[in-house]
């Protein structure tokens, strides 16, 4: 149970589908040969119970309280769980490896420079024009900054999107007065705010909904609009308090 319930919680934390988690957690605890194993994921908690004709019932909630996307630690939980579902580990030993697992170190300069990357890519992706690029770039390099900043001050959820979208807003309002009418000032945003759509949220509580998970994928799309309305509303602020005053009203 200990196993199956450290599985879960961290597939979940990771941006596990909610029915994969389950699946999961249910090959583990099968494996205990008892006859009622039930499984309850949603997006801020996991309920598990299995008992037997002569074992009383054991019953474990684990709450949820951080979640973000970590595909490689969800691989590893996949692997390690699969190799002692099919008899190549121990119990313990697959415990052990749990409690080992981590993510992925990325070097810093790489994680600094993905962001930039994604919105150049977008800009291009959009038709937009060497200055478009250009003013991307710019924009790009204060959004990474900010969202270095942030990871190392420890400031997450909702608080982060409107304070770095509203970066983006203002990087792209000074960028816009600087150079006028040489960009599109619509490509440079919607390029530039690509980094922070939450497309692996809105994927998952639509994969969660076609399964069954009725709970968790409303859940899931809630969390999504939450984020996408941040996005937009710290945007719309940086446009609407220092649009006027850089450009002279020509925003």
């Amino acid at each position: 149970m200990d196993t199956a319930m450290l599985a879960g919680k961290m597939m979940l934390e990771s941006g596990a589908e909610t029915y994969r988690v389950e699946d999961t957690m249910h090959h583990i605890l099968k494996t205990s040969h008892l006859e009622v194993v039930e499984i309850l994921v949603v997006l801020t908690g996991i309920t598990a119970c299995i008992s037997g004709e002569n074992v009383a019932p054991v019953t474990l909630i684990q709450g949820i309280e951080k979640r973000g996307t970590n595909l490689s630690v969800i691989e590893q939980v996949n692997q390690i769980s699969r190799r002692y579902c099919g008899g190549e580990i121990e119990l313990q030993e697959a415990y052990d490896q749990l409690k080992r697992v981590e993510s992925v170190p990325y070097p810093s300069a790489l994680a600094f420079f993905i962001p930039l990357a994604v919105a150049v890519g977008f800009t291009i992706s959009l038709g937009g024009s060497l200055y478009d690029v250009l003013a991307t770039v710019i924009v790009g390099l204060a959004l990474s900054g900010v969202m270095a900043g942030a990871e190392k001050a420890g400031i997450d959820g909702l608080i982060l999107d409107i304070g770095t979208s509203f970066c983006v807003g203002l990087m792209a309002v000074i960028v816009k007065s600087i150079l006028g009418g040489a960009i599109n000032l619509d490509t440079v945003v919607i390029g530039s705010i690509m980094p922070l759509v939450p497309g692996v949220a809105i994927t998952n509580a639509v994969r969660d909904t076609l399964q069954g998970d009725y709970i968790s994928g409303c859940a899931r799309i809630l969390e999504a609009f939450l984020k996408a309305a941040a996005i937009a509303l710290g945007v719309g602020v940086a446009f609407a308090v220092f649009g006027n005053g850089i450009m002279g009203g020509n925003l």
